[in-house]
């Protein structure tokens, strides 16, 4: 059976709120290194890539964002959506964020019983990109993502399809505004309307 391998923040749901409670919080922890940090995401460093060049860990990146209280809401549509797919497809997630972010957000979400495996940062002795990370990745199987860097150009590379959400990039094998734009791509629109 195939696999649709997922990220999960920005990709399975988007909470600007979340976010920017998550980044104040980072801002909170780097105290008067701020702006050594925002240089380096604004040079396009990733987070977790930024903390490791300013000489934290891993770690301690889990435990600021374990700091962030999460309160999303169950996602009626999205669950409808997984149990579709997971009619034809094994439902994989690959964070980079800790074991215990991604249960809870999977939890919240409602959909942490639909989901065949997940992966997270402590999964891995890097993070994504790392090739490491798309070990469970074959040819054939679908990708999604919110950044072709860190989600999909190594899965695309091992012949995976990739969809890439929220931004147009003529790299991806296709483009969608939000999560729930996947039923155009996969052809099970007509499954939803049932």
């Amino acid at each position: 059976m195939k696999k649709i391998i997922f990220d999960l923040d920005d990709t399975l749901y988007s909470d600007k709120d979340l976010r920017e409670r998550r980044e104040e919080e980072i801002l909170r922890f780097l105290e008067d290194r701020k702006t050594e940090y925002m240089k380096l995401k604004k040079n396009g460093k990733g987070t977790i890539e930024s903390f490791k060049l300013m000489g934290f860990s891993r770690e301690d990146f889990f435990r600021v964002m374990e700091n962030v209280n999460i309160s999303l809401m169950k996602d009626i549509l999205l669950i409808k959506i997984l149990k579709d797919l997971k009619k034809v497809y094994q439902i994989y997630v690959l964070s980079n964020s800790s074991k215990k972010v991604v249960e809870k957000t999977l939890l919240q979400l409602g959909i942490l019983d639909i989901i065949d495996k997940y992966y997270c940062g402590e999964s891995f002795k890097n993070e994504k990109p790392d090739e490491e990370c798309f070990f469970m990745v074959e040819k054939g199987d679908i990708c999604v993502g919110n950044s072709f860097r860190k989600d999909l150009e190594v899965p695309k590379n091992k012949g995976a399809i990739t969809i890439l959400i929220g931004k147009e990039n003529n790299k991806a094998d296709f483009n969608i505004k939000n999560i729930y734009e996947i039923t155009k791509i996969l052809f099970i629109e007509e499954d939803l309307k049932s």
